[in-house]
């Protein structure tokens, strides 16, 4: 069904529609959730933090932006919250990413589970500004507007930040042993 009758029928409190729209989404939410706060359980209760509120406030979708901005908006914001009541720093863990997400142009040289460690390693050890851009552009292949949107930047802070956390992810890549320096 289309996406637009979904997000009207969501707007009527239909829940079928909702868990329909929802599970589109779900593991772009997780990821991205997974991804800020370096923890699969605190990124799987974000993943359901994030989907009761967009529940909640989808009436107030206007439909200015498309609806994937709204929801990774919603996600985001979440986590920001998140990280400000933890304001520790949260530790490393194991990482789940689906692997047809990754198009970091890295597809020939991930060939083993260690290799794919190591890289997600290495982006879990950039700051975090850099680390969400990846996320949003390289992983959810969203677009400079979208992450605009999102993010609430220029369009021009958008791609001048991916240049220097893909530079950054590269020296980190290379520290590491995964890429070459040029």
């Amino acid at each position: 069904m289309e996406e637009r009758k979904l997000i009207e029928r969501c707007r009527k409190n239909d829940r079928d529609a909702f868990e329909t729209l929802i599970l589109s989404y779900e593991k772009k939410i997780y990821n991205l959730c997974f991804y800020m706060v370096k923890n699969k359980e605190d990124a799987f209760d974000l993943t359901q933090e994030t989907a009761i509120k967009i529940y909640k406030s989808i009436s107030k979708f206007k439909g200015d932006s498309k609806f994937s901005t709204w929801v990774y908006r919603i996600a985001y914001n979440t986590c920001l919250d998140f990280i400000k009541r933890k304001k520790d720093e949260l530790p490393y863990d194991d990482m789940i990413v689906n692997e047809n997400n990754i198009n970091y142009r890295m597809d020939n040289v991930i060939e083993s589970k260690e290799t794919k460690a190591i890289i997600k390693k290495c982006i879990m050890q950039l700051n975090s500004d850099y680390r969400t851009v990846i996320i949003l552009r390289d992983i959810s292949g969203l677009s400079y507007k979208e992450i605009s949107d999102i993010l609430q930047i220029e369009i021009g802070t958008v791609k001048s930040r991916i240049n220097r956390a893909r530079q950054a992810l590269k020296n980190e890549l290379i520290k590491n042993g995964i890429a070459r320096g040029c």
